[in-house]
């Protein structure tokens, strides 16, 4: 059995990516592995669930301090100075690289491609490294087409979502071979509550890329007093503002938004359709989890959606964009429920037989035991440039501004978090 340490992008259970990853390493501690987890640590509430989950599944989970824990190009912002931001990655690679020694670690994998941390601290150790990747090079993250030159030369292994985007970036990788995995989110059968009234229910983080708004004009377009939309999920501010005055303008009625559930499956009733609208998707793990519940589906034709349901084949397509389709298809669902609801029942085992996480995941599990030592050239050589910061250097005065800062950090989210 191995010892593995993840790195995680975010340490929430918000996102496809950490929760399809938290599923992974809670099946690895139940075939017998040794599972470690650095997530960066942030000051909000969902961290707790995330580490009382990881400890409650035997993940040793630890959330360090952090300035900008993605890629300078990715998404998030550009909190300090460059000077501060690279002191920080600094930082974090040699926590990283101690953390690999302090615990014999034989493999680490990155989960996303936004985080470069984790392949640089297991060149330095000479520990073989992964690199699982959930997005498509373009839009926010187009940026990593530029750095795939280091994600090949720093990963042994390279895996992507299934689909449409392990096919683009096999060839973006040529001649890498990019192998694939789906992303698995663990639905506990459960029966959906009975339903009083007809709904149309979405489940997903309102953002523009989620583009919710483009639902709640095809529900305008309906004009039906008896119906009811429901968006469940937590919200950027500026894309609830932008979906709330749209309302507003409109005189939409009936639009409600429910904000972040923990289980929003209990939410959905048996007399209720999912409409997914995403512009743009890895995978869409909520349409798998409508498909194990079953409840009748429309969904965006976007690449993401297009890779889940070319394996499931089950549900309606839209043509992104297009919002009299999306109505279109919505009208069809709602008057023919009883039917598409029938089917979408009778639909469930056969969902549930092919989503299995060891057959989701099965070119990962195979390759976890088959790495002894690294084929990368180590970086154990640059060590002292990479992960050593010295008080007498000549960054002296930067680095004890940083230091001090980093305290204060680690002070008020110690303070916020209590016994985490």
């Amino acid at each position: 059995m191995r010892k593995i340490l993840f790195i995680s992008p975010s340490g929430t259970m918000d996102n496809g990516a950490e929760i399809s990853n938290f599923n992974l390493m809670k099946y690895l501690v139940a075939s017998g592995h040794q599972v470690f987890n650095v997530a960066p640590q942030a000051r909000h509430e969902s961290q707790i669930v995330y580490y009382d989950r990881s400890r409650e599944a035997g993940i040793e989970t630890n959330f360090i301090p952090i300035l900008k824990w993605w890629w300078e190009e990715a998404p998030s912002g550009y909190p300090g100075t460059l000077e501060e931001r690279a002191m920080f990655h600094r930082e974090n690679i040699k926590v990283i690289q101690e953390y690999i020694e302090k615990n014999q670690i034989d493999l680490v994998i990155t989960n996303t491609v936004n985080m470069f941390q984790g392949a640089v601290a297991a060149a330095i150790t000479g520990v073989p490294h992964f690199w699982m990747i959930h997005e498509f090079p373009e839009g926010e993250f187009g940026y990593y087409k530029e750095k795939i030159d280091f994600i090949s030369a720093y990963s042994n292994e390279l895996y992507s979502v299934s689909g449409e985007l392990n096919q683009r970036l096999n060839e973006l990788f040529n001649p890498r071979l990019v192998k694939e995995f789906s992303p698995y989110t663990e639905i506990h059968a459960q029966e959906l509550k009975a339903g009083k009234k007809r709904r149309i229910v979405s489940v997903g983080r309102l953002t523009k890329r989620k583009n919710q708004l483009e639902l709640i004009k095809a529900f305008e377009q309906l004009s039906r007093n008896d119906l009811e939309l429901v968006l469940i999920g937590a919200w950027d501010d500026d894309y609830i503002k932008l979906c709330k005055n749209y309302i507003k303008e409109h005189q939409v009625k009936g639009v409600t938004f429910k904000g972040n559930l923990e289980n929003p499956w209990s939410e959905v009733t048996d007399q209720d359709i999912c409409v997914f609208p995403s512009a743009m998707e890895t995978f869409g793990l909520v349409y798998v989890e409508a498909l194990l519940n079953g409840v009748p589906v429309v969904l965006s034709d976007n690449p993401g959606h297009l890779s889940a349901y070319n394996i499931f084949n089950f549900g309606k397509l839209y043509q992104s964009g297009d919002v009299h389709d999306l109505t279109e298809k919505i009208v069809e669902l709602l008057e023919n429920f009883s039917t598409a609801k029938e089917a979408a029942t009778a639909f469930k085992p056969t969902a549930k037989d092919y989503y299995q996480i060891a057959t989701v995941y099965k070119e990962l599990l195979q390759d976890i035991d088959s790495y002894e030592t690294s084929s990368i050239s180590p970086l154990r050589h640059l060590e002292y440039v990479l992960a050593t910061n010295e008080k007498k250097s000549r960054l002296a005065r930067l680095e004890l501004k940083i230091r001090r800062f980093k305290n204060k950090v680690v002070n008020r989210i110690n303070r916020y978090f209590g016994r985490v």
